[in-house]
């Protein structure tokens, strides 16, 4: 894999910093994780934000298990382990510890994955990954 240099590398943690998870409870089928951009990504500059949204794209290869790039397990459960410690948090009582810290350890699984995916030519691919995914207002 390409190392990303540093501009790279900031621009992918602070877009992938600013996500929130959260649990949905549909009417009927199992709980499901909800990745979106936080109210802290509009105030970021452009770059940053078709970050944050590309990484929510990928964040949904990550769930179905299979992308443009290859998934692998470790990413996979890195996401299911915080899906399940988001569970169990009571409602309204904000993240725990636990949730913390599985965050921490997807979301550089996430960032990791976000820059195989635009490595070859990180603008371009960038901004084809946040197009692909409908912007928050439209969802």
């Amino acid at each position: 894999m390409n190392q990303p240099d540093e501009q790279w590398t900031r621009v992918l943690e602070r877009a992938v910093g600013v996500l929130d998870f959260r649990i949905t409870s549909p009417a009927h089928g199992p709980t499901v994780m909800a990745t979106e951009a936080g109210p802290a990504a509009r105030g970021l500059p452009a770059m940053i934000q078709a970050a944050a949204q590309a990484a929510i794209e990928v964040d949904r290869w990550v769930a179905a298990g299979q992308g443009d790039v290859p998934i692998d397990r470790a990413a996979i459960l890195a996401r299911k382990d915080l899906a399940a410690a988001k569970a169990q948090e009571p409602p309204g009582s904000g993240p725990s510890p636990f949730s913390t810290g599985y965050s921490a350890i997807y979301r550089l699984s996430l960032t990791q994955l976000l820059w195989t995916a635009i490595a070859d030519n990180p603008v371009r691919r960038l901004q084809a990954l946040a197009a692909a995914r409908p912007t928050a207002a439209a969802d």
